[in-house]
């Protein structure tokens, strides 16, 4: 089983909704997704309460509890956990870098998102942990050209040594609508931009996360 972490330490990043996201593409591609939800306002168990359907299972957890969900999960033979962490202190976010085989660093673009990151990158570097920054709730683009703000967020993102996503996500209610009914966007709106986001952002993810081995070169 893969563990995936989802980090950030500042509110509003739209964190859980990335979590529930990833989760769910991981289960529409037939993965057994656990997404353990270490937020203390339970979010994550609020939209599973919505669903009515099958999907992912959410387990509400403390950030200590962490490796024991971790082994649970692996003993149920899910193939995947999502750690939908709290915004909180290091220590919290130190037991679930430790768990996860890869990281995700959730921010807008903005200057205090930046800032509010800088410590959490670190932290995933002292762990020795693979990861990057995902960008989220960017503004659209006007005539063609990224808003100053997202180029501005990518310069600052490059200082600190650790990739960013090329699939970042926009804001769009379609997020907020599709989780209000306990659903993703790649469910409500297969067709829709915020679904495309999605899929390719998990299709990156999926990739880090099970990389396929480059065969040898003969001779």
């Amino acid at each position: 089983m893969k563990t995936l972490a989802v980090l950030s330490r500042k509110g509003g990043t739209g964190k859980t909704t990335v979590s529930l996201h990833l989760a769910m593409a991981a289960w529409l591609s037939g993965k057994g997704v656990l997404l353990a939800d270490c937020d203390r306002q339970g979010s994550a168990q609020e939209w599973r309460r919505e669903r009515s359907i099958g999907g992912p299972v959410v387990f509400s957890t403390k950030t200590a509890a962490l490796f024991a969900t971790q082994q649970a999960g692996q003993r149920a033979g899910r193939d995947l956990m999502v750690i939908d962490t709290s915004p909180s202190a290091s220590e919290d976010l130190a037991e679930a870098v430790r768990c996860a085989d890869f990281c995700l660093i959730i921010l807008r673009p903005s200057f205090l998102d930046v800032r509010a990151v800088r410590e959490t990158a670190e932290l995933v570097g002292r762990f020795g942990k693979p990861g990057a920054f995902v960008i989220n709730q960017a503004p659209p683009r006007r005539n063609g050209r990224e808003m100053a703000c997202v180029g501005d967020t990518v310069a600052q993102l490059a200082a600190m040594s650790r990739p960013i996503m090329p699939i970042g996500l926009r804001a769009r209610i379609a997020y907020q609508s599709a989780v209000a009914e306990g659903r993703s966007v790649q469910e409500t709106a297969p067709q829709s931009a915020a679904a495309l986001e999605i899929a390719g952002l998990w299709r990156e993810v999926e990739a880090a996360l099970w990389p396929v081995a480059v065969p040898a070169a003969a001779g």
